[in-house]
């Protein structure tokens, strides 16, 4: 398999060379009849080493996001992953306005996700092992307003989730929308338990990795009853654009025993 790194390297280096002979001044005959025009070569030159300067500036940065877009992303449990995770935390507290809102707001209240399971049953779900670290959902926090029956998530998406480099993938968007809507149906069931039987999605704008997203979650308190539950769910970049609205429909099953969820998220 062809190294994708290499291509590119490869392809800066021949960018390089073609720069070098590009700017490469032409020989001349020096005369005293080119007198007049000298005072017009270091104006010249300047404005070379300007662009030069310019240019090769750009072509670092550039070289330096691409390396880090490429290189594989630090795998859960290693003192990099830990190191990221510490960063993503900081800008969850201290970066993002939205979180200063809900925090401010006594209608909200904070709560970390899979409370009800033990670190042991963690491991064995999708969400909280194999799409762990900052590779994947590196921070997922609920707000949960009970008089409104909604709640907003603030979640973190890491490169280890990019269907096109730069894009999170659809199916790893539909499992988050998926386990909020289902947060907000199961504290509504009074059996505190329930599975998925539909689940409509539609997708409006690209949503790119490595950034925070927020996801608003509301119960139609009108159509739920104890045993089924409708709720509809949008994800929001950090501007307020709509990317994904979802609707979905949960059940309680008749036929099959499921244990209980538990009160929390």
């Amino acid at each position: 398999m062809i190294h994708y790194r290499s291509i590119l390297q490869s392809a800066f280096r021949q960018s390089s060379i073609q720069t070098r002979s590009f700017w490469r001044p032409a020989v001349r005959n020096i005369s005293t009849a080119a007198q007049p025009n000298a005072s017009r070569e270091p104006s010249r030159w300047t404005r070379r080493l300007i662009y030069a300067s310019i240019f090769g500036t750009i072509g670092v940065g550039a070289g330096k996001w691409l390396d880090n877009k490429i290189a594989a992303p630090p795998a859960p449990g290693t003192l990099e992953d830990k190191m990221e995770l510490q960063e993503i935390q900081r800008a969850f507290d201290i970066g993002l306005p939205i979180v200063q809102e809900l925090r401010r707001n006594p209608d909200y209240v904070e709560k970390d996700v899979y409370e009800n399971f033990g670190e042991k049953h963690k491991t064995h779900r999708l969400t909280s092992g194999p799409l762990a670290g900052s590779r994947g959902l590196g921070l997922q926090k609920v707000f949960w307003n009970d008089k409104e029956k909604k709640l907003i998530s603030v979640v973190f998406l890491g490169p280890g989730l990019e269907g096109w480099p730069t894009l999170v993938h659809g199916g790893a968007l539909g499992t988050v929308i998926d386990e909020n809507l289902g947060r907000a149906a199961i504290r509504h069931f009074p059996s505190r338990t329930g599975v998925t039987a539909n689940l409509e999605l539609n997708y409006r704008a690209p949503v790119y990795s490595d950034n925070f997203y927020t996801v608003h979650t509301t119960l139609d308190q009108e159509r739920s009853t104890d045993t089924k539950a409708y709720a509809n769910c949008e994800i929001r970049d950090m501007a307020g654009q709509l990317c994904v609205e979802a609707t979905g429909l949960f059940v309680v099953p008749k036929t099959l025993k499921l244990g209980k969820v538990g009160e929390y998220f």
